[in-house]
């Protein structure tokens, strides 16, 4: 293989002669074309994509470093040399430390050449190889990009990293994390009959995944599992609603695959970077306190979970939707969480409604609304009985 070589100068002698050196003393290099003035010089380079430059400073329309100046951008990795009259040899030296290799002098001397091309050579090989690796690993970081990014996040949330190695793995994966996000967490049910195999359970965990990826909507969602077989997601921020909604959806689908009852959790994290390894640790919490549960409890919860933001559910249209008696379902829940139905839809309605108090433009009365409350009143009743003050004063507390 030979490099290729474009020639740039105004003097035809010069161009011939530097021909002539190439022609009879450089083996690893061809000259491809002559350009007699700086745009000439430009156009051909871009057409031939040299691989050395040989270019005068003093030519017509484009001077030598301004045509340096702009293959830097439209040919990069390119080798520049200026060969240069003892009149412009200190600027040759001063554009050395810009963006050329080299320099010789005019008249050109064989010995000077040769000890210059040797080295123009040995460093177009060594561009050549650097490039070719940096090939491969973009390749092989594409073709793993998957695997490579849910390995990096289940790193992050599962043993932290350094604020670093986080910012760099966003970086070097492509992961766009710059805004909140809302952080989905579900698990199989420990309690009651497991799977009898590795091997169904795996089954299960592509059935999760798989229902998991369906039900988040939109894109730019990151689907991965963790170290204790929770299935989580991570996606744009989502409201209340946008979040019951999901989790219905994921509900939905595993009951249609007769799967296992499915624990879930979610969580809004403001700053991913600072806050997602402990919104993470309060989901595995959560997710925990259910595995002790009756399969019909855990139904019953996410129902609740994800119609508590209608103003219409009670206790009795949730039982109708599970088949069962209200009474029965109403003693199920009481003995297996020590909290009534009503009680546990009021406790998730006022945990929305903090949440939702992080807009300081939300008016309580559209908290109310968004939270499953008809009246701002029986709703401000209802948070003085689990926070202890009214929601304005609570606001004005949390501001302080």
């Amino acid at each position: 293989m030979k490099w290729k070589v474009l020639i740039a100068d105004d003097e035809p002698k010069i161009r011939r002669g530097l021909r002539s050196l190439f022609e009879r003393h450089s083996d690893s290099f061809e000259v491809v074309g002559e350009a007699e003035d700086g745009e000439v010089a430009l156009e051909r380079a871009v057409a031939l994509r040299p691989d050395l430059l040989m270019v005068d400073i003093r030519m017509p329309f484009i001077d030598g470093i301004e045509l340096i100046g702009r293959l830097e951008t439209l040919l990069p990795g390119r080798l520049a040399v200026i060969v240069s009259g003892h009149d412009e040899f200190e600027y040759a030296q001063a554009a050395i430390k810009l963006r050329v290799f080299d320099y010789l002098l005019k008249p050109v001397s064989v010995e000077a050449f040769t000890a210059l091309m040797a080295r123009a050579a040995t460093e177009l090989g060594a561009r050549r190889d650097s490039l070719k690796q940096e090939t491969w690993a973009r390749e092989q970081l594409e073709r793993n990009l998957p695997v490579l990014r849910e390995r990096f996040l289940k790193d992050w949330v599962g043993t932290g990293l350094a604020r670093s190695e986080i910012e760099d793995g966003l970086s070097l994966l492509g992961i766009d994390f710059a805004g909140p996000v809302s952080l989905f967490a579900a698990r199989f049910a420990e309690r009651g009959e497991g799977p009898s195999t590795h091997y169904s359970h795996r089954l299960e965990q592509v059935a999760m995944r798989a229902v998991m990826e369906e039900s988040m909507p939109g894109e730019g969602a990151y689907v991965f599992e963790d170290d204790e077989d929770a299935m989580l997601a991570i996606v744009p921020a989502m409201t209340e609603a946008g979040i019951a909604e999901a989790r219905a959806g994921l509900a939905r689908r595993v009951a249609e695959l007769a799967l296992r009852p499915v624990l879930m959790a979610a969580r809004t994290v403001g700053n991913p970077v600072e806050g997602l390894v402990d919104a993470h640790e309060e989901l595995r919490a959560e997710l925990a306190e259910g595995d002790s549960l009756d399969e019909v409890v855990i139904l019953a919860r996410n129902y609740i979970d994800n119609h508590c933001h209608d103003a219409d559910l009670s206790l009795e249209s949730a039982a109708e939707a599970l088949r069962m008696s209200p009474g029965h379902l109403s003693r199920l829940m009481k003995r297996e969480t020590g909290s009534g139905f009503i009680e546990y839809l009021t406790r998730r309605r006022i945990g929305n409604a903090i949440a939702l108090m992080n807009d300081p433009s939300a008016r309580i009365a559209e908290i109310a609304e968004r939270t499953g409350y008809r009246s701002q009143h029986y709703f401000s009743r209802a948070f003085r009985k689990v926070m202890g003050s009214s929601p304005s004063e609570y606001r004005r507390g949390w501001r302080q």
